[in-house]
């Protein structure tokens, strides 16, 4: 019969690490379920956790290993040393990790490590009682090791072999993964510590009511009492917190018009939603996020990358009422169908005919969009970027990703560069980007796409190209819109067809990407200059569409040249960049009557080759003889 022997697993400090092994093994395994459970971006920081439950699980093992060694009738714990430097050191980085994440708020991952602390003394305490008893068995002529019991040749050679081995072993994988997780939790205190959160967390309601988050709103310039000028909001790139756009933003404000922008969920301190990113329900939540911050003021909405396609799905699913101008800078509506598209026509137009097949149409109604069936496309470059991404987010608690997202050079304001490297290495950056790219990239575009119109179908389709989007709107109802913003055409070609809504847009996209001239470019392969001139001319041709269809007053303008604030050849960066240059060329373009004749837009096909400080043009690329 067994009965509690002291030094034993079967004492009460062994079974207490036996109930704790099994409470950090269910822990790990239930934390691994919730983290890549899909279509869910967690509220807390479950991989963080599942990190920490691991190294839990075999440090409890640890320790009953050093338990059970002890005074054991056929063991002996061997680098008892070792063993007591090891404990001492693992309690530590409990300390750290309790420290950091204690400090940053995040109460499960400090509660976590912070119970680490008690089988690491174990292992200090019983790998010293070890050592003390081996003094006094040499002393005494007692042999360091012997089997004091009748045990088989190979259940001994067992006991010497996990002696051994089960150490090293142990040691070297819990020493590696607890000291990136304090590297990672000490940088995350730093951070916190350094970086207050600029804006305001606006609170919102969605998912039918069911769920709170909040979303980070920071303004530069807005005074909630004047409310006679619009008031731009604006919309980050794939990927980039609002500190990306923080240097247009101020520019904005100190040509006299406020600026706003708005993290999206997940992106720099606006918290993760509960439930699958619905892009209909992102929008709302951004609306719901202008309104309750309050801003009652007109909005032009300013999208740079996707934030373009999130601005146009805000203009059908959101209020478009309270729009009065739209700016698209560098963006296009999927870049993976547009590569594709321009380099083998065929296969895309295949990949399209499913995708629209499976498509409800509606172009009316902001809520039947959560109708639309669920569509993959099967591109290998698709599934792979949206593998990498779910596989950074499990490894962002062990700080492996914090040399990853760098090339800032030129970043404006300048003092601002901390804080914005210090949003991509937090721990939920790329469960963000992983849940908004939604699996292939497609779900944004394919929520905008429901609400196409035969307008601009008909339009695309004479054309021949392959993406769709709706129109804007008709004018919105405020008449702020029509009193004091310009028309925006200019010289330029009509716009297709007269009944399109008379919004006055701004499209401004980098002219480096429209160079066909693989030379400027540093492309010296003929196959890779092949391909880099078939997407140099669907990306201009891109803008060009979007200038044709979506509003009557759109206006088409390249960035190019070189300006006081930025000395390189404008490329896809020149928002973080030049940001004052932007801003300006914004505000002239809406409110300089002046601007209109000098930077009104043309589609002309004459090489722009201006550098001068403008560095504004008009003018669209020559494509060579192999371009399309």
């Amino acid at each position: 019969m067994w009965y509690f022997r002291k030094h034993t697993v079967f004492s009460v400090p062994g079974l207490f690490l036996v109930a704790m092994a099994i409470m950090y093994g269910i822990g790990f395994l239930s934390y691994i379920g919730v983290a890549v459970k899909r279509g869910r971006i967690v509220h807390h920081d479950d991989f963080t956790f599942m990190w920490i439950n691991f190294i839990g699980f075999i440090l409890t093992l640890q320790a009953l290993f050093v338990i059970s060694a002890y005074r054991a009738t056929s063991r002996y714990l061997y680098w008892t040393v070792a063993w007591m430097a090891y404990g001492a050191l693992m309690t530590v980085f409990s300390l750290c990790i309790t420290g950091g994440y204690g400090s940053v708020g995040s109460a499960p991952g400090a509660a976590w490590a912070v119970l680490w602390v008690f089988p690491a003394v174990a292992i200090v305490v019983y790998s010293w009682k070890a050592r003390r008893g081996y003094t006094v068995d040499r002393i005494m002529g007692i042999p360091e090791y012997r089997p004091r019991l009748a045990e088989s040749r190979g259940v001994t050679l067992f006991y010497v072999a996990l002696d051994k081995a089960f150490p090293w072993v142990s040691w070297v994988v819990c020493l590696f993964f607890a000291l990136l997780l304090v590297i990672q939790a000490l940088c995350l205190a730093a951070d916190h510590s350094r970086y207050k959160m600029p804006g305001t967390l606006v609170p919102i309601q969605t998912n039918n009511g069911e769920n709170w988050y909040d979303l980070h709103v920071w303004c530069q310039g807005y005074d909630s009492k004047d409310q006679s000028k619009p008031v731009f909001v604006m919309l980050t790139e794939f990927g980039m917190p609002s500190t990306s756009m923080e240097g247009l933003a101020k520019g904005v404000a100190a040509s006299g018009y406020a600026a706003c922008v708005v993290d999206r969920p997940g992106y720099g301190w606006s918290e993760p939603g509960y439930w699958d990113q619905n892009p209909l329900d992102v929008v709302k939540s951004i609306n719901q996020a202008l309104t309750k911050y309050p801003i009652n003021n007109p909005v032009i909405l300013v999208g740079w990358g996707e934030g373009g396609v999130w601005a146009q799905l805000y203009m059908q699913a959101a209020d478009y009422t309270r729009v009065v101008g739209v700016v698209l800078l560098d963006t296009f509506p999927n870049h993976e169908i547009l590569q594709t598209f321009a380099l083998n026509r065929t296969t895309t137009l295949q990949n399209l005919r499913q995708f629209r097949s499976a498509q409800v149409s509606n172009s009316s109604s902001s809520d039947s969009g959560s109708d639309i069936p669920e569509v993959h496309f099967d591109k290998s470059l698709e599934s792979t970027i949206s593998r990498g991404y779910s596989n950074w987010r499990a490894v962002s608690p062990l700080a492996l990703h914090r040399t990853r997202n760098g090339g800032w050079s030129g970043f404006k304001p300048a003092d601002s560069l901390g804080m914005h490297k210090s949003l991509f290495r937090n721990n939920l950056y790329y469960q963000a980007k992983y849940f908004e790219y939604g699996g292939t990239g497609a779900k944004l575009y394919q929520a905008l796409l429901s609400y196409a119109t035969a307008s601009t179908e008909a339009i695309l389709t004479y054309h021949h190209w392959p993406l769709r989007w709706p129109a804007f709107l008709d004018l919105s109802g405020n008449a702020f819109s029509s009193s004091s913003l310009g028309r925006r055409d200019g010289g330029s070609v009509p716009t297709q067809p007269s009944t399109n809504s008379k919004l006055p847009v701004v499209i401004i996209a980098s002219g480096k990407q429209f160079n066909s001239d693989c030379g400027a470019q540093g492309i010296s392969n003929s196959e890779d200059c092949t391909k880099w001139q078939a997407f140099a001319w669907f990306y201009y041709r891109q803008q060009v569409e979007y200038q044709q269809t979506l509003s009557q007053n759109a206006a088409f303008l390249m960035c190019t040249g070189t300006v006081d604030e930025d000395n390189q050849e404008c490329d896809t960066d020149f928002v973080w960049r030049r940001p004052s240059w932007l801003a300006s060329a914004l505000v002239s373009q809406f409110f300089d009557q002046n601007a209109q004749s000098t930077n009104s837009t043309s589609t002309s096909t004459s090489t722009s080759t201006s550098t001068s400080s403008n560095s504004i043009s008009s003018s669209g690329p020559t494509p060579t003889s192999s371009s399309a």
